[in-house]
């Protein structure tokens, strides 16, 4: 078998599947990489501990990418080991209709889980791994034990058919990402309340002619003040009426741009801005700024939760996805109970038999958002490229090993006893 040392990872990201349309990353960068796409504008950051990739990247020389980001000394990541991490700025866009014009078609009443706003249903919104090729006669003994693991404490709502010939495993990205942050602005859009406030603008026209028929007199002073009080009354409720029309307010135009910190780029917490976390308590969804999305993760696996949520066109998202189960090191899958060694299954001079997928979808139309590539390279070329002759990857025809999947999951239960996730958990 190979040593992990002989391999490098390269990574790329698009708005689809098309290769040819996939920018490389610059990995542990601090800058997020921008990517638009007709389904939205997504910010991307992708972290690796002990990252080991092209000694030249091709946009920018002879400077390799770190080796590690501060992203991973930073709570939570610290405490949980994490390996990697993959943060995401999602700002969705409205489909276009039949006229060409956002929204025109009713896809709108379709996708939202809140008829009050327009955008994708918490259901359908989904977040996970795909293969073109299949992987049935390359899966490792012991396979079904891991992906039980997987579906049992890393990500409930999993589903897929890791056998078939496109092989896929998609969860919504409501319960499958770590941390989501809401951006909606400063002052959520609330109808009711606008419908209170034309009342009360109204009432106050009322009273002031009574009581100017009954001959009260009131000071300058007062007049001024009631003036005010009713201009800003009637400007707060146009500024809603406006929101509602255009999908967010005027005054919090800047609200979905991404927050970056200098030191490891795209960096939120559970919960939202004021907008966004009245918007989580109006509908039950837990997490307000408490850097812990476990919660929020439960929540959603439930069907009338996701029901609820909305990720409403035009405004701003965070979502980071982070786990310590994928050692770039050693090149080894750790799960409790169960360790792959990669390298003995996959390693392959053709570098597209051997990368990890990671899809953001629309799971009734197919609509991608964003695509990121893991590659796994085996090259002595410092761009990361492969080598132009054929070499011998090591590949080994393994002898037959029995696996005793139910002595695996007994000591998986073992070490995560302490999860507080069921089947019952998820609908």
């Amino acid at each position: 078998m190979p040593s992990p040392e002989e391999y490098r990872i390269l990574v790329s990201a698009g708005t689809d599947y098309d290769p040819a349309t996939h920018v490389p990353m610059r990995v542990n960068s601090a800058t997020p990489l921008h990517l638009q796409g007709p389904g939205g504008d997504v910010w991307l950051n992708v972290r690796v501990k002990n990252y080991r990739g092209p000694e030249r990247h091709p946009e920018v020389g002879e400077v390799p990418d770190p080796a590690t980001s501060p992203y991973f000394e930073k709570e939570p990541h610290k405490t949980n080991d994490d390996t990697y991490g993959i943060g995401v700025w999602f700002v969705p866009r409205a489909p276009a209709g039949k006229d060409g014009e956002d929204g025109e078609d009713g896809e709108d009443g379709e996708d939202s889980g809140d008829s009050s706003v327009a955008g994708i249903s918490g259901t359908d919104l989904q977040w996970g791994n795909d293969f073109d090729e299949p992987l049935r006669d390359r899966l490792p003994p012991g396979f079904g034990a891991a992906l039980r693991i997987v579906k049992w404490w890393i990500d409930p709502g999993l589903e897929g058919d890791p056998y078939a010939d496109k092989p896929y495993l998609y969860g919504p990205a409501l319960s499958s990402f770590n941390q989501v942050y809401a951006a909606l602005g400063d002052v959520p859009f609330d109808e009711d309340d606008a419908d209170e406030r034309s009342e009360e603008v109204e009432d106050d026209g009322e009273e002031e002619k009574k009581s100017t028929h009954s001959g009260e007199n009131k000071s300058e002073r007062s007049e001024d003040k009631n003036k005010s009080e009713r201009s800003e009354d009637k400007n707060k409720s146009e500024r809603r009426v406006d929101q509602k029309e255009n999908g967010r307010s005027k005054d919090t135009k800047d609200h979905t741009q991404p927050p970056v910190d200098a030191d490891c780029g795209l960096w939120f917490g559970e919960g939202g801005d004021a907008g966004g976390r009245a918007w989580r308590a109006s509908i039950g969804a837990p997490g307000d700024d408490t850097g812990d999305g476990k919660a929020r993760m439960k929540w959603a696996l439930g069907a009338d939760a996701k029901a609820q949520w909305t990720w409403q066109y035009g405004q701003g998202y965070g979502l980071d996805f982070y786990n310590g189960y994928l050692d770039f090191a050693d090149l080894t899958l750790r799960l409790p109970g169960f360790h792959l060694p990669l390298l003995r299954y996959y390693a392959s001079d053709k570098a597209e038999k051997t990368c990890l997928r990671y899809v953001l979808r629309h799971r009734g139309t197919g609509q991608v958002y964003l695509v990121v590539v893991f590659r796994l390279v085996r090259s002595t070329n410092k761009d990361g490229s492969e080598d132009g002759e054929e070499t011998d990857t090591g590949d080994v025809e393994e002898e037959p090993v029995d696996v005793d999947e139910d002595k695996i999951i007994d000591e998986a239960r073992r070490k995560l006893s302490a999860q507080d996730i069921s089947a019952d958990d998820v609908d």
